[in-house]
């Protein structure tokens, strides 16, 4: 299934993307930011369904849809448009546009309309091994599964107008893939405002806002592609997510005793693990389109694949240099590396790992003036 996404607003394009790709788990979506990208983009692709808003910076969506039209009769169109006037709405209906939606949209009521509009047993082309799935997630986009909960989501919702930026970092700090998500949509290219990357959660929920924020936060919990109904994947991500917790919090108290900066190191070690993730949600997905796996072939997949995807993902998801370099200093420290910060990530990986009486253990904490008592001690 193709879906094509034209909208020059990158936090409401990325939003459609999750929402798709959450009803259609082997969609392929392209999302572009102008008319002409998009337009070129049909010689190549026959899109299954088509979103576009309607005032572009070089054009009207309604141009693409003739495109479209003059293509395939028959293909699904929603319009998204910040104002639906009469003359819009009767343009629309001259080439059978299926929906006119306005901007700004819930994140709830989007997903309905796609479920109205595309039935989930669309057919998705021929059935495809598990190792052509991991490498399909190694080089395109593959989301983390969740474990937000839809009502929580919607509670917070209704509490919009009195909700702080602190307030929603506080209440997702452990979230992994909603973490990352908003991560990178804020640091697309087209919300780099200051010229520096966004490298937390608290950062990103600044410059996304609140509303925005709240509304990725929504579609990721609505996400069925990508919720685990396999129980022994459910168990793996819950260890996955429960290690990285560990890591995360050891490595920020550290800091913090050392005096610096905890947050980076936070997130950090929530992130160290996004590869192994990235596997169980990928291993789902095979599962859900009629593939069998047992026990052996999930964990051989964990040791040969979590590497390359998560350092892959890492770059697609634009997260900060900074960030991919103290991530990957869980696994190795670099020679003559001096950031202390690093040092701390991979001294707390030891600790974390059982390995605090290795000698590059003892080596690392002395270099802080910790030992493994104290740094295990709370602040």
């Amino acid at each position: 299934m193709d879906v094509l996404i034209l909208d020059a607003d990158v936090p409401v394009a990325e939003l459609m993307e999750t929402l798709v790709s959450g009803l259609f788990s082997h969609a392929r979506i392209q999302t572009f930011r102008n008319l002409a990208d998009a337009r070129a983009s049909l010689d190549q692709i026959s899109p299954d369904l088509v979103v576009c808003e309607w005032d572009l910076p070089d054009g009207r969506g309604l141009d693409l849809v003739r495109a479209v039209r003059q293509r395939d009769r028959d293909v699904p169109v929603l319009m998204l448009s910040a104002r639906a006037d009469r003359d819009k709405v009767m343009a629309a209906a001259r080439f059978r546009i299926q929906g006119f939606v306005p901007k700004p949209f819930s994140a709830n009521a989007m997903q309905q309309r796609l479920q109205a509009l595309l039935p989930r047993t669309l057919p998705d082309g021929p059935h495809a091994s598990f190792e052509a799935m991991l490498r399909k997630a190694r080089d395109t986009q593959v989301y983390l599964p969740t474990g937000l909960d839809p009502n929580s989501v919607m509670a917070l919702v209704e509490q919009a107008d009195t909700l702080s930026t602190a307030d929603l970092a506080r209440e997702w700090r452990t979230e992994t893939a909603l973490t990352v998500r908003l991560l990178d949509v804020a640091n697309s290219s087209a919300f780099r405002r200051t010229g520096e990357p966004c490298s937390n959660l608290r950062e990103a929920i600044t410059l996304l806002g609140v509303r925005m924020s709240l509304n990725h936060a929504l579609a990721q919990s609505l996400d069925i592609a990508h919720q685990l109904s396999d129980p022994y994947l459910r168990e793996q991500a819950t260890e996955q997510s429960r290690k990285s917790l560990e890591l995360a919090e050891l490595a920020s108290t550290m800091a913090r005793k050392l005096g610096l900066d905890p947050s980076p190191c936070f997130t950090a070690g929530l992130l160290h693990r996004i590869g192994e993730l990235a596997v169980i949600s990928t291993a789902q997905q095979f599962i859900a389109s009629d593939g069998a796996l047992d026990d052996d072939e999930i964990e051989l997949a964990l040791r040969q694949w979590s590497g390359p995807l998560g350092n892959q993902l890492k770059v697609a998801w634009r997260l900060p240099l900074p960030l991919r370099n103290l991530i990957g200093a869980c696994y190795m420290l670099p020679r003559g590396a001096s950031e202390r910060s690093k040092v701390v990530i991979r001294a707390t990986w030891l600790l974390c790992n059982g390995l605090e009486r290795s000698e590059e253990c003892v080596r690392l904490l002395g270099r802080l003036g910790m030992d493994a008592e104290s740094a295990r001690a709370p602040a």
